[in-house]
């Protein structure tokens, strides 16, 4: 008895080892989604989970190759979740347009934060079998997974297998559903199905369904400049299987700041037969309003099985990085045009920036031969968006003759990297005037002889004094004039009376 169960046991670990080598084999590489590792409740962007391969066994762990109906036989499922993944990669924190590798060991944490998050529980999954009119349900104990590891989980999404044992076909419809959650994230609940191809007299004996997987969506790389149009292309597969799939499309969900530049969100590809794939692209364009950041894209891909018409669903997330392109100037110079040696001159340069970002660490210098600024290399500092700054310039000469300037504006974009302004300038310096008359003869050496000055009393000493002595006479003339005609009219009164 002891040796039979170890050979059943042994059975049916050799099975397992098939199915999950198959999964790895058959299953496409998952495009890379947003993880969720330190147990956060939500995955944006994540595709759902799907059936990558199936076996059937009897209790003994023998393949089956068919199923009658009320036959009991052990079902084992290969499972994908993308939603529980871990990526090997994030933004890197010099350039976010671009990715660099995780470590080992940030990778390995990811998978721990996974495997027992902050609550302390380990990661387990509920299964429950949803198709109870074709199969009945097997007890609880009858209902397990293999054991969740760290290899299980890889950019692709976790990987594992679903055992029921002692299950029972009941005839009629040979599709397998299978309610999914788990104990630890409020992921939302999925429904698996999978038709049993070994299940006889069912309406789609021998059928298999393959799966939707969105394997690429990429729109070139790089950063998309505000206002530009770009393509998206997405590629899609019809995994593994038996049966294809029918009435495959194509969905996109845009946020505000990119919509569509001809076309539509939607692109129908119709049917697509086992293992083929299809290739579609969106003409999009980004806002020319929209700020400076990335814009998450949604591809959703929708389609039926050929062979129960059940829904069959994919989805990948793309970041697109959307930069409003430079518009920074210099609107205004004013330099000196004539100097004279050792005469200080002044200068001044106005910048604006026209664009919608910031333009970071303005800087301003003058340089040339025979010119130096009393600024030096001047630091302006920040630029916002729609505004102006400027520097003002003390400029001193050491030559005469005309003199070539450079000014030079450096600063950073919004990515961080350093660019450059120039704008060349000349002026005529003289040489300084020490008095006199070339024409003369004389030159600078032919100084004009200054006379000396006057000594002794001043000028205007002498010019008051004889204002003075001159008012000082006319002063004495009217008084002895007066006197003279008083005596005069006295003597005419004394003659009068000698006449009476």
């Amino acid at each position: 008895m002891k040796n039979q169960t170890k050979k059943v046991l042994q059975k049916t670990g050799v099975i397992l080892a098939m199915v999950m080598l198959f999964t790895m084999l058959a299953v496409p590489a998952w495009a890379t989604g947003e993880s969720n590792s330190g147990g956060d409740t939500t995955v944006p962007g994540a595709g759902a989970p799907y059936v990558s391969a199936y076996t059937v066994t009897d209790a003994a762990g023998n393949e089956l190759q068919r199923i009658e109906e009320g036959q009991k036989c052990r079902i084992i499922i290969a499972v994908v979740d993308p939603r529980i993944s871990v990526s090997t990669t994030k933004p890197d924190p010099n350039d976010p347009a671009k990715t660099i590798n995780k470590t080992p060991e940030e990778i390995a944490a990811d998978k721990a934060n996974w495997l027992t998050p902050a609550n302390g529980t380990p990661l387990a999954a509920n299964v429950k079998v949803t198709s109870t009119a074709s199969f009945a349900s097997p007890s609880l104990g009858d209902i397990s997974t293999t054991t969740f590891t760290a290899d299980k989980i890889t950019s692709n999404g976790l990987e594992y297998a679903i055992i029921l044992n002692d299950i029972t076909y009941l005839g009629g419809d040979n599709k397998l559903s299978l309610d999914l959650s788990y104990n630890n994230y409020a992921l939302q609940l999925s429904t698996i199905t999978q038709p049993i191809s070994q299940c006889v007299g069912s309406s789609t004996e021998g059928a298999k369904a393959s799966a939707l997987v969105v394997t690429s969506a990429s729109y070139g790389g790089g950063s998309i400049n505000a206002g530009s149009d770009f393509a998206l292309t997405v590629d899609v597969l019809a995994s593994g299987g038996t049966v294809g799939a029918e009435n495959v499309a194509v969905n996109l969900a845009l946020p505000e700041q990119i919509t569509v530049a001809s076309g539509s969100t939607n692109i129908f590809v119709g049917n697509m037969k086992p293992g083929a794939s299809t290739q579609v692209t969106f003409q999009l364009n980004a806002s020319a309003v929209a700020n400076g950041g990335s814009y998450n894209i949604t591809v959703n891909v929708s389609g039926n099985s050929a062979s129960d018409s059940a829904a069959l669903t994919a989805q990948m997330p793309v970041t697109v990085p959307i930069v409003q392109p430079e518009r920074f100037e210099i609107s205004r110079t004013d330099f000196p045009e004539y100097l004279s040696m050792g005469e200080e001159g002044y200068a001044s340069v106005s910048f604006v920036n026209k664009g919608k970002g910031i333009i970071y660490n303005v800087s301003a210098e003058i340089t040339g031969d025979g010119i130096t600024t009393t600024e030096g290399n001047q630091f302006i500092g920040n630029i916002a968006a729609g505004t102006e700054s400027s520097a003002d310039f003390t400029i001193q000469t050491a030559n005469a003759g005309t003199l070539n300037g450079l000014l030079t504006v450096t600063y950073e974009d919004e990515k961080g990297n350093a660019k450059t302004l120039t704008k060349e300038f000349s002026m005529t310096v003289e040489e300084m005037q020490m008095g006199g008359d070339d024409t003369m003869g004389g030159g600078m050496d032919t100084m004009v002889p200054m006379e000396p000055e006057p000594t002794g009393v001043p000028v205007w000493v002498w010019i008051v004094v004889g204002v003075g002595v001159v008012a000082a006479v006319v002063v004495v003339l009217v008084v002895l004039k007066k006197k003279k005609a008083k005596r005069r009219a006295a003597q005419l009164m004394e003659d009068d009376d000698e006449d009476i």
